[in-house]
């Protein structure tokens, strides 16, 4: 008898812990489903670059993102204000993105990486060709992935 109340308390308790486990395990990361999303968004940049949307750029940003290019730190407004302004310089943008990767974080943060290949034209006839890696940390909000971080570093290319 006195064994039975330890025994029946084990036995409550290892239930108790596989059905946390079994609850735990339901609620982890759909990677495939994080991968597809912000694949998505990864591709909504492209657009909104290649269209001289900026717009559509800043649309696709937190308003705490913040960047690292070329050594330089920018922040929200910074980007904001250059976007506009760099894409009205612009009579094309051609951009080759290549080698795209997406890392799932868990359900509300995801970094995606891949290397580009830019091609632009300035309205007073100036051609930029650069490529390098990018990476964007994106962020889940209410079901909405924006980026929160980017990090860009160009390098002329090589003909």
């Amino acid at each position: 008898m006195k064994l039975q109340l330890p025994f029946t308390f084990l036995t409550g308790l290892v239930f108790l812990i596989s059905s946390c486990v079994q609850l735990t395990n339901s609620k982890e990361t759909d990677t495939a489903v994080v991968i597809d999303q912000v694949k998505s968004r990864v591709y909504d940049f492209h657009a909104a670059d290649t269209a001289m949307n900026a717009q559509a750029i800043i649309d696709l940003l937190w308003p705490e993102f913040t960047m690292l290019a070329d050594r330089n730190y920018t922040n929200y407004e910074q980007v904001k204000a250059g976007s506009f302004a760099f894409m009205e310089s612009l009579a094309a943008f051609h951009s080759d993105w290549t080698d795209l990767k997406i890392i799932p974080l868990g359900d509300q943060y995801a970094v995606s990486s891949f290397i580009f290949t830019d091609s632009i034209v300035a309205k007073d006839g100036t051609i930029t060709r650069a490529t390098g890696p990018n990476t964007f940390v994106w962020e889940k909000r209410e079901g909405e992935w924006k980026l929160i971080y980017a990090d860009a570093d160009h390098y002329p290319v090589e003909e």
